[in-house]
């Protein structure tokens, strides 16, 4: 707890930890109130489903021209600038709203896209404001945050739309925007050492090169490649959970589609909380990050076991319990496995590089869930959420299995 203490009160860190925040809650609830809107314009889940290919689509056009440009331009005026101009989409949205669904996908698009550049510019600056004795504590400051903020959106989100409504509540996100812009202006300037080209011509062949530079330097580093690759299957079931919430509260914790996220997502957090004050005093303590690892897919692989096999089993009374211990059992697991990945992979990484690896990262995650997440609609529907739960349990055991006989000889000893 001392640790997290100094970190927070560090001023650059407390800056960018604001903006993380209000970030995080406001997509939260912007995801909450547009997909009721949606629903209560259309009444069509295919609808919901295009608001997640509408998401996706700037992170596969735009993902790499965002991380490339982390690593050309001033970090702290992208951070500013992003977070302005998503407040000012909010706004967009709040004066020319219609009951098109139009207007919607297009703000959903406008958000997105200038995600595309803030979340690579966030993940390369946090490593610029903690000293590296601290960066596993900060990673797990803001995985909290970032888990925590689907609590706070989507409840918060519902409360205000029926106390302020619709419009009430998109000023209100608008104005956390315009607060984390506030924020990180206080942040110091984080310039790129790398010089910028006079020239146009020469600007842009230089800002798609360092584009393909970040592919082959990931390609190439195995200390960066593999733990890369781990961060992505991490999450997939995450999305998978994320996109199905309504339908395990239903089939599996047997309780009401109101109370579904609520006692899906609270359980999973107050896990992953446990799980952040684990990790950096067991790696602090001379863990290796490895072990670490390995301990949460096991612990993620026996939950999803539990939540599609043994529940079934258990009388109805207990059922709830037991599913939430499970689901406390998955958070605390898969931060045990994401942190210590994550924190390996900002160490090893070159500063003027980062924001191309942790760029790119955010757009092959796009890449890598957008269909597993709709092929899991479709089992769901017809097989039911128990097939998927088992499915990521045994792909969980799988790659610990993976990882227990080949991992010194995948990365070096020190992981």
């Amino acid at each position: 707890m001392k640790e997290y203490i100094k970190i927070i009160t560090r001023s650059s860190f407390s800056y960018l930890w604001i903006s993380q925040i209000l970030s995080q809650v406001t997509v939260n609830m912007m995801n909450f109130l547009l997909l009721t809107r949606l629903f209560t314009i259309t009444g069509s889940s295919i609808a919901k489903e295009l608001l997640w290919v509408t998401y996706a689509l700037p992170s596969i056009f735009f993902g790499p021209i965002g991380a490339a440009s982390v690593d050309i331009i001033n970090k702290r005026k992208i951070l500013m600038l992003t977070n302005l101009l998503q407040a000012a989409s909010v706004v967009l949205l709040i004066f020319f709203q219609t009951q098109s669904i139009f207007l919607l996908y297009f703000v959903v698009l406008a958000y997105s896209f200038f995600n595309q550049f803030y979340v690579p510019a966030e993940s390369a600056s946090l490593v610029l404001v903690v000293d590296k004795k601290h960066l596993a504590g900060a990673n797990s400051i803001f995985f909290i945050t970032q888990q925590s903020a689907l609590i706070v959106g989507f409840g918060f989100g519902g409360i205000m739309e029926r106390l302020i409504g619709f419009n009430g509540s998109l000023i209100l996100c608008a104005a956390f925007l315009f607060v984390a812009f506030v924020s990180v202006s206080f942040l110091t300037d984080m310039k790129d050492t790398t010089k910028i080209p006079e020239s146009f011509e020469k600007l842009i062949t230089k800002f798609f090169s360092s584009i393909v530079e970040g592919y082959r330097f990931i390609k190439s580093k195995k200390a960066v490649l593999y733990p890369l690759l781990l961060l992505l299957v991490l999450q997939v079931p995450l999305a998978i959970i994320i996109a199905n919430l309504p339908i395990i509260g239903t089939q599996i914790l047997k309780v009401g589609l109101s109370y579904s996220g609520l006692l899906v997502v609270v359980p999973a957090v107050i896990g992953a909380f446990i799980g952040s004050v684990i990790v950096p005093r067991e790696l602090k303590n001379g863990v290796r990050k490895k072990a670490l690892i390995e301990i949460g897919l096991i612990f993620v692989g026996i939950a999803f076991f539990g939540l599609s096999l043994g529940v079934s089993f258990i009388p109805l009374i207990y059922r709830l319990i037991a599913s939430i211990v499970l689901i406390i059992f998955a958070g605390i697991g898969y931060v045990l496995a994401n942190i210590p990945a994550l924190t390996f992979l900002q160490e090893t990484t070159p500063a003027e590089i980062r924001g191309r690896v942790f760029g790119n990262f955010w757009f092959m995650v796009t890449i890598i869930t957008i269909f597993p997440v709709i092929f899991s609609g479709f089992i769901t529907e017809f097989l039911g959420v128990k097939l998927i739960l088992f499915l990521m349990g045994a792909g969980c055991l799988a790659i610990f299995t993976y990882m227990y006989k080949s991992g010194n000889e995948l990365i070096e000893n020190n992981f």
